[in-house]
């Protein structure tokens, strides 16, 4: 088939180069271009990285414990004076895609903390999500396994694949994929279906909504973050066998619009991650999901599983059409209105949309990134 960068109308690079912030800089020089960490180009990106203003911004409202704002899943818009914005997980993965490293304190910090969700301590304090637990030890089990999973995509999203509890939780994950996705896993997944009452315009109406089991390994970013991260996995037969299972399931079902996580005699919205099931071209014209889209197919180009997938494969290539002479993806008519990281947990790395080149920068990053994953430089 050919290499996927060859089908570029022209190199980004150096467009890139000179439009983009830091952090894309950075991570071109270090992921695509393979630069090592004392040349003195990267040094100095690296610098400007830890100076950028938007993850500088985040760093700042780390407290002592590695936490933010007594949160760890929550994902509140962000107010500094009522300490309130993005949880603890969030906040870690945004610092790392920036590209900040656990060299640094305030990622070593946070990354302690990873080490204790990872291991399900019953001593690491739920923060915000003590008030779902109601005292019920159900519920708090489920939740603290949920962190753990979580933990061990961003310790892997980190490179600490070789301390021994990501090894030891890894495996442990593996196996445990490995059981449940075998037999009719839709089944195993939705275990039935809620009605409940919703408000409309037009009145209350009974909204139908499918049901997770909390036993449920959903096809999920964490879980191919892990994947995608994690070079023994990558290289591990058995472990792509699996993986295979799973992406097999993922585009052999439609994924419920409204679902919900029963435990515990609690209820759980859940939201839907990889729109990739669901949404067509057309889709993502007319809803202008561009950005969303280019997330999703990195998680499985990272995974090594995008060509495997027709339907990924002919919207990369839809992407790619979308190149001007450039290689610069100029479709605003197709991209996301505004790029909020509430509403992109990584994305967009620049600190703004209001200037068009930079809406480009990102979405030109993220797909020459996809490219540069797919032919092995990345």
């Amino acid at each position: 088939m050919g290499s996927w960068l060859e089908r570029q109308k022209a190199d980004p690079i150096p467009w890139l180069m000179e439009k983009a912030c830091a952090p894309i800089r950075y991570r071109i020089q270090t992921e695509i271009q393979g630069l090592s960490a004392d040349d003195v180009d990267v040094a100095e990106a690296r610098d400007e990285t830890y100076k950028y203003k938007r993850p500088y911004s985040v760093s700042t409202t780390q407290s002592d414990d590695g936490t933010w704002f007594t949160s760890l899943a929550g994902f509140d818009h962000l107010n500094v004076n009522r300490q309130r914005g993005p949880g603890t997980l969030f906040q870690y993965r945004a610092l790392v895609e920036y590209g900040w490293g656990t060299d640094h304190p305030i990622v070593w910090r946070t990354s302690e903390l990873l080490q204790g969700l990872l291991w399900e301590d019953a001593s690491v304090d739920l923060c915000e999500l003590k008030g779902y637990c109601g005292g019920d030890p159900a519920v708090e089990k489920y939740l603290r396994k949920m962190l753990s999973r979580r933990a061990l995509a961003l310790l892997s999203r980190s490179n600490l694949n070789d301390d021994i509890g990501v090894k030891r939780k890894t495996t442990e994950v593996l196996d445990q994929l490995d059981a449940f996705y075998q037999g009719d896993v839709h089944q195993k997944i939705y275990t039935g279906e809620l009605v409940r009452e919703k408000e409309t315009e037009e009145g209350p109406i009974d909204e139908v909504c499918a049901v997770i089991s909390p036993d449920a390994l959903r096809p999920e970013h964490w879980l191919f973050m892990l994947f995608g991260r994690n070079p023994g996995l990558k290289s591990d037969e058995r472990a792509k066998e699996i993986l295979g299972r799973v992406v097999a399931y993922m585009f052999s079902h439609p994924h419920p619009e409204v679902e919900v996580l029963e435990v515990g005699g609690k209820v759980f919205d859940r939201y839907m991650e990889f729109t990739i099931r669901n949404l067509d071209q057309q889709d993502y014209q007319e809803q202008k999901l561009v950005g969303r889209l280019l997330q999703e197919l990195e998680f499985l180009a990272r995974a090594g599983v995008l060509e495997s997938v027709p339907k990924a494969k002919a919207l990369l290539e839809w992407l790619i059409g979308l190149q001007d002479e450039e290689g610069v993806v100029r479709a605003e008519e197709f991209i996301e209105k505004a790029g909020h990281r509430l509403d992109y947990s990584y994305f967009p790395l620049e600190d703004n949309w209001r200037g068009k080149h930079k809406k480009f920068t990102d979405v030109t990053f993220r797909l020459l990134l996809i490219l540069s994953i797919l032919d092995g430089k990345s």
